[in-house]
């Protein structure tokens, strides 16, 4: 039986702060857009004003929105960029805390505004990650 695993090799490394007031997921993906990059690494550290995210109910095959308008930080966030319809998109999860030490955690939704976030990309290159969808998951899966 297959893994599924395939190589894919290293390409540019991006590091930067985004812009305050910015909506995360978009920003990444514009990145992206700009620089022609298809396939990449994400990883990021900082804080939001507004959360949207989600977590993906198995049983009924859909996302279920959750959303705080709380500041949070953000204490683990990995992510890739993949095609969709023929455009990059960000699939990333993140852990944030709030001031009482409660934590979220789920899929990162475009509408998560930006406090201060520092992001590292590292553009993946030698291999097509394209997502489809997924009969058995009801998910768009490389």
């Amino acid at each position: 039986m297959s893994t599924g695993l395939r190589p894919a090799s290293i390409g540019r490394t991006f590091v930067g702060r985004l812009p305050t007031d910015s909506d995360l997921v978009d920003e990444i993906e514009r990145f992206c857009v700009e620089q022609k990059i298809e396939a990449a690494w994400v990883t990021a550290v900082g804080a939001v004003q507004h959360l949207e995210y989600a977590f993906y109910n198995q049983e009924a095959l859909r996302y279920e929105e959750l959303r705080s308008d709380t500041h949070h930080e953000m204490a683990g966030f990995v992510g890739n960029v993949s095609l969709r319809d023929g455009r990059p998109m960000l699939h990333a999860h993140a852990s944030f805390g709030d001031m009482n030490g409660e934590c979220v955690t789920g899929h990162i939704r475009t509408g998560t505004v930006v406090w201060m976030i520092e992001v590292e990309l590292r553009e993946l290159t030698d291999v097509s990650l394209v997502r489809e969808h997924d009969e058995r998951t009801g998910l768009a899966l490389w």
